[in-house]
């Protein structure tokens, strides 16, 4: 969802642009200058030669564009407007016009770095230098970053969207922390870290969109980079300084949700990677062709509940989030649109409360028609919205869940929190045994069956070599059916 259209470092802000001749600053001069003081701020050396330019409006848009075809599928651009509405993230009246939004871009950009060049890229425009030095000083922080822990790996190690957002959430809070401590330091002015927290909890709560050309889940979407990621990581640098920040760039945050909840991040707490099957394989594939697929995370579905403006409020509907993928389809047809969405959740409550809401929503988006369908099982929600194939639709989501899973802790047999070679040894001490026999521990059957056989000895392998933390999910599954048709029992 967001890896389309923020893969790079941008600084957004409304420069007029002016001609080549007109006087500009000198950016190589300036940059000297601010270095030090970043680079003292930020307990960081430049240890490599980059590149401060600026360059023309074509320029700018030739690599803009650039990076759009190579985040962006075809397919998607030219079917945005039903994309984020399928999805929930925009709604209205007037279409979405992808190109549009663009150009809105593009006349907005006020610098970007670029690792592939290592280079720092101005507008020719008319800036005040006051505004001028500040975007240098962040954009150097992203020098920093490059050099010390490489942004291109932080970006390509992200496995899906929600994932990317937390990881430029990261760079850019990281580089937005180091502008404001910058700002203050240029004027003279002692900010105490409570002054900053207001500060930055009074950005979070009043930005406001004031513009009609970005849509709103783009602007939640950078707040979310931008503000919520400096909440991050000024969080980070409380607990432990610049190097508690260094290291989050070794162990990045996992999704979004541990931008907003750092503490979720410091316990360690994971999320679930779903994965729907492969629609090649399923007997309705021919008719539907695909949009996209990804993963829309707490701060999508916060984004979701604002856009439909459902009672619950939105950090509270989302909160608990421990997983999700959709889908996106349309079909070949008649453009008929379809969306499946597979949740999971950390409780039952958390689910409960997520379904409750999400009612809400599409009772607004289908306006009465029973187009379609939602589920809790368990810790899960299953969402099919089509007025095509709803029930095949749904069938497909319904492969996806593992039932029961079960928590890493079952196999700590010697509770020291990781599944070891002592923990192998009292397993096979006790395989083969049934419950019929005086000495069977109910411990090491695993699958409940009455015996500590084979399907207990390769869950027990799944989790062989694992750590457990205070807040591990269940991460191994059982599924008898799936193990007994691998052993050739029944096909």
């Amino acid at each position: 969802m967001v890896k389309k259209l923020f893969r790079i470092a941008i600084m957004i802000i409304a420069i007029p642009s002016v001609a080549l001749s007109q006087f500009l600053p000198d950016l190589t001069a300036l940059s000297e200058a601010i270095k030090p003081q970043v680079s003292s701020i930020r307990s960081l050396n430049f240890v490599q030669p980059f590149t401060i330019r600026y360059q023309t409006n074509a320029e700018i848009a030739a690599f803009l564009n650039e990076q759009f075809n190579e985040s962006v599928p075809l397919i998607t651009r030219q079917n945005y407007d039903l994309f984020i509405r399928v999805l929930g993230l925009h709604r209205g009246g007037i279409p979405f016009d992808f190109e549009a939004m663009k150009r809105t871009l593009l006349e907005q950009v006020g610098a970007y770095y670029d690792p592939a060049t290592r280079s720092v890229n101005f507008p020719i425009g008319s800036i005040s230098p006051q505004i001028l030095r500040v975007i240098i000083a962040h954009e150097l922080t992203h020098v920093l970053q490059d050099q010390h822990f490489g942004l291109d790996r932080l970006q390509n190690s992200a496995t899906n969207s929600d994932q990317l957002l937390a990881h430029q959430a990261l760079a850019e809070g990281d580089a937005t922390l180091v502008e404001f401590l910058w700002s203050f330091d240029r004027a003279g002015q002692a900010v105490s870290d409570a002054e900053l927290q207001r500060i930055i909890n009074n950005i979070i709560n009043t930005a406001v969109n004031e513009t009609d050309e970005i849509p709103d889940f783009l602007f939640e979407q950078q707040i979310g980079i931008y503000f919520r990621g400096l909440a991050f990581v000024f969080e980070l640098k409380k607990r432990g300084g610049w190097a508690t920040v260094n290291r989050a760039y070794t162990t990045p945050p996992m999704s979004m949700e541990h931008i907003l909840h750092p503490n979720k991040y410091f316990s360690g707490e994971s999320f679930e990677e779903i994965a729907l099957p492969n629609l090649a394989n399923e007997p309705f594939a021919g008719d539907w062709e695909l949009l996209d697929r990804d993963t829309l995370g707490e701060l999508g579905l916060r984004i979701i509940f604002n856009t439909f403006d459902v009672n619950t409020p939105s950090h509270s509907a989302a909160a608990g989030w421990h997983g999700d993928q959709y889908v996106v389809l349309k079909h070949r047809q008649d453009n008929t649109p379809a969306l499946v969405l597979f949740t999971t959740w950390d409780t039952e409550r958390d689910a409960t409360e997520f379904k409750t809401a999400y009612e809400n929503v599409l009772a607004i988006k289908h306006r009465g028609s029973t187009d379609f369908r939602i589920e809790q099982q368990g810790t899960d929600v299953l969402i099919s919205e089509s007025s095509r194939d709803l029930g095949l639709l749904f069938a497909y989501l319904e492969k996806v869940r593992f039932t029961p899973t079960v928590a890493l802790a079952v196999f700590d047999f010697d509770g020291d929190l990781v599944i070891g070679f002592t923990d192998f040894l009292l397993f096979a001490a006790h395989f083969g045994k049934n419950s019929s026999e005086p000495d069977f521990d109910p411990r090491f059957d695993i699958d409940t069956d009455g015996i500590v056989g084979f399907s207990d000895f390769l869950l027990f392998a799944s989790a062989f070599g694992k750590q457990i933390t205070r807040n591990s999910k269940p991460a191994v599954v059982i599924d008898p059916h799936i193990i007994y048709r691998t052993l050739g029992f029944i096909r």
